[in-house]
């Protein structure tokens, strides 16, 4: 299960970055295409199924259907305003739904949410703690 918990979470990594990139801002609209592919076709080596796939499928439509598992590019200037809001709004929904998929699996698994920030005192020792001599002014 441990392998399934880290495949599902790199996955949604990859699309998290994939969206982060599809919409920052800081770099030209061709580069911020070509890196949103990259990270979709490494997350999906195959189609995904069940609630996944008509938004998989949404992306390789908005480019033109080529064959699956082949590096995607396209022009940025030959898709319509359609198109490339598919591809955005499809990215949105599969990093939702793959990241349902790994809560579920975590939950499933028994698996403990990660560890929050550690206080650098440890809980109850904090009334032990006595205040120093210049802490004393009031005094």
């Amino acid at each position: 299960m441990t392998t399934d918990l880290e495949g599902l979470e790199e996955q949604v990594e990859k699309l998290k970055n994939a969206v982060r990139t599809l919409t920052a801002s800081d770099h030209p609209p061709q580069e911020r295409l070509d890196r949103a592919l990259s990270y979709f076709v490494r997350t999906f080596r195959e189609p995904p199924s069940g609630d996944a796939l008509p938004h998989f499928t949404a992306v390789y439509t908005a480019i033109g259907n080529p064959p699956i598992g082949t590096t995607l590019h396209v022009r940025y200037e030959h898709l319509t305003d359609a198109e490339r809001q598919a591809i955005e709004t499809a990215l949105v929904e599969l990093q939702r739904i793959m990241a349902g998929r790994y809560e579920a699996a975590r939950l499933s698994a028994g698996s403990a949410p990660p560890p929050a920030e550690e206080s650098a005192i440890p809980e109850g020792r904090l009334e032990s703690l006595v205040l120093s001599g210049g802490a004393r002014r009031d005094q």
